[in-house]
């Protein structure tokens, strides 16, 4: 628990400092990611490799979860989509005046740290 209660102040950490960040930070960074996960697809298809051989080939769970260089390269195609997004961070959602003068704003922030999540989902 002790462990999990660290993770979770690390993760509210990051998600504050993402406050911060400019768009085209975060697009240098997804940038980044693509570079770097096209760079290092021999070493990642080998721990997929590894984790893969602890589980049944037979499992529906195996397929979903094996990496090839062509997933790999759908998955960096993804991450260049998202990049080419506009950031949500500092929208203004909702604004309204009230009758008291009071101004008020909804606007968006980072929940939290996301990733690529990798899980047993269909292809």
């Amino acid at each position: 628990m002790h462990d999990l209660t660290y993770r979770f102040a690390e993760v509210r950490k990051a998600s504050r400092q993402l406050l911060a960040i400019s768009e085209p930070q975060i697009q240098a960074t997804l940038s980044d990611l693509v570079e770097l996960t096209m760079a290092h697809s021999a070493e990642i298809l080998a721990a997929n490799q590894q984790d893969l051989t602890a589980m049944d080939p037979a499992d529906p769970k195996y397929d979903r979860l094996l990496l090839s260089t062509e997933r790999l390269a759908a998955i960096c195609q993804e991450i260049k989509q998202v990049s080419s997004l506009p950031s949500p961070l500092h929208r203004i959602l909702e604004e309204k005046h009230l009758e008291n003068g009071l101004h008020l704003q909804k606007i968006s922030v980072p929940l939290g740290v996301i990733g690529i999540i990798y899980e047993a989902r269909p292809n």
